[in-house]
């Protein structure tokens, strides 16, 4: 009788909630379950008759349940909101039932309200709404509705398994629409593009020009001039300078070349000084004349070491003269430096080319000073009175560095040292260029110099030579590296 009991009331249930879905026609429902229980029958017919009056008439199982709306002024922006929101046509009681698993035993409150003697209202709907002002009404109601659909269908899982169709963990998984696919690949797909016959879009074949000279040429015109007035409060003397400087390097490709190296590399530097008619009617004076001409060649040791042969040559162009005196210091010539030596070199650059050294050390060195110039004193080159040349044997070693810090500043270097055993000379030379664009620059040139030969006694600096010019002007630069 129990399970025709349980049947029926599900079979009323089920009619019911199809035509509505509010908490207070479930409760109504279940009272006359309660009180029709002994004829199953009749309790059949007459709660379908019933199930469609409460659904025509929710307004009046509203104001049963629920008490007036109450405006309160410290929630009035919340029952601004509407009281009832639609209702959907969707009734989780009329099923298909999922069953999800046990639930806890004080939640199980439907069960135990239909079989007492009367259907207790409030343990149904719980605390009131007007005991929480903060909540809508319709809010309320609709957890309201979940809550006791949700007992009631336990309760009918629970004494009817044959009614639940399927358990939660045996749902085939929802499809799920495929991910867009946003890459460049599915962007071309989409343009819907004529198809290309391969064979008419392979490139033709051409022989590729290889460079196996690698060129870096530099050269600028730097000057400064100033203008001074006779009667000037200060005093002061016009002058005008120029300074001219040349770089040509020359490398064999080594992406071609792997197992050779040679190097050319010429530089020459001009600088002019116009300065007051001294005590000998001289009106100019040079700052910096120096020619010269390095050749490196050599075939690879291992790994980056290379077995070479090093040559230099070094020299001046025109007169220069001591300071308002008729005593010549320099000319074509004289002096003039040749060296040459065999040894091994290093070289190393790194990934981006941005960084390169190159170092040789001569074990087996030659070094020619020339001095043509008879009115210019030989012994200040350590050559003899008499001599025009002087022939030294020893062991060289030099430097070379360049370094691209920035897209426009540049620097190189080179240190070149040389020593017979019984005086050493060495020279480090480097340049600073500032690139403003691809016609102006900035350039810094510093000269370090140290002659054990040389006069001690002419100045604080003993053996040691500086020189250093910064200028700025007119520049062209060309690359293939």
């Amino acid at each position: 009788m129990r399970q025709l009991t349980t049947a029926i009331c599900l079979g009323i249930a089920s009619l019911a909630f199809a035509q509505t879905t509010s908490p207070e026609q479930l409760m109504q429902a279940a009272r006359q379950l309660n009180s029709e229980a002994n004829d199953a029958q009749t309790m059949l017919d007459s709660n379908l008759e019933l199930a469609d009056s409460i659904a025509n008439d929710s307004i009046a199982l509203d104001s049963i349940l629920f008490a007036p709306v109450v405006i309160r002024d410290l929630d009035e922006i919340l029952r601004s909101l509407p009281d009832t929101m639609p209702e959907l046509p969707y009734n989780p009681v009329a099923g298909p039932w999922i069953f999800s698993g046990y639930r806890p035993l004080k939640q199980r409150s439907f069960e135990n309200a239909i079989n007492t003697s009367e259907i207790i209202i409030e343990k149904l709907k719980g605390d009131s709404w007007s005991a929480t002002p903060y909540t809508p009404r319709w809010l309320h109601d609709a957890l309201t509705q979940s809550r006791i659909s949700g007992d009631l269908m336990y309760s009918m899982m629970i004494y009817s398994p044959n009614t639940v169709q399927y358990t939660y963990w045996d749902l085939p998984v929802p499809p799920r629409l495929p991910e867009d696919d946003v890459t460049l690949g599915s962007y071309i797909r989409n343009l819907n593009l004529p198809e290309v016959a391969v064979s008419e879009a392979l490139i033709p074949e051409f022989e590729q020009k290889k460079k196996h000279w690698l060129h870096n040429f530099n050269t600028g015109l730097q000057f400064s001039q100033a203008y001074v007035s006779k009667n000037w409060y200060q005093g002061g003397n016009n002058y005008l300078q120029l300074l001219y400087n040349f770089y040509w390097d020359v490398q064999l490709n080594p992406t071609y070349h792997p197992n050779e190296i040679f190097q050319s590399t010429v530089t020459y530097k001009l600088g002019i000084n116009s300065i007051e008619q001294n005590a000998v009617g001289r009106k100019y004076s040079l700052s910096e004349d120096n020619f010269q001409y390095n050749v490196k060649y050599g075939f690879k040791a291992f790994q980056r070491w290379f077995y070479t042969i090093t040559s230099q040559f070094k020299t001046q162009f025109f007169r220069n003269y001591k300071t308002n005196t008729d005593i010549r210091s320099a000319s074509f010539l004289s002096p003039a430096d040749l060296n040459l030596g065999i040894g091994m070199t290093y070289n190393y650059a790194n990934q981006k080319k941005t960084f390169n050294i190159t170092a040789s050390i001569a074990p087996l060195s030659y070094n020619l000073k020339v001095c043509i110039d008879k009115d210019i004193d030989h012994t200040q080159f350590n050559i003899k009175p008499d001599r025009k040349t002087h022939s030294e044997y020893g062991s060289s070693g030099e430097v070379n560095m360049t370094w691209q810090a920035t897209s426009n500043i540049s620097m190189r270097t080179r240190l070149f040292a040389f020593t017979d055993y019984t005086y050493f000379q060495g020279n480090v030379e480097t340049t600073w260029d500032f690139a403003i664009n691809k016609f102006l620059s900035t350039q810094i040139y510093a000269n370090l110099r140290y002659d054990s030969s040389s006069d001690f006694n002419i100045s604080r600096w003993h053996h040691w030579m500086l020189k250093e010019i910064l200028s700025f002007g007119l520049s062209y630069t060309f690359s293939t590296k």
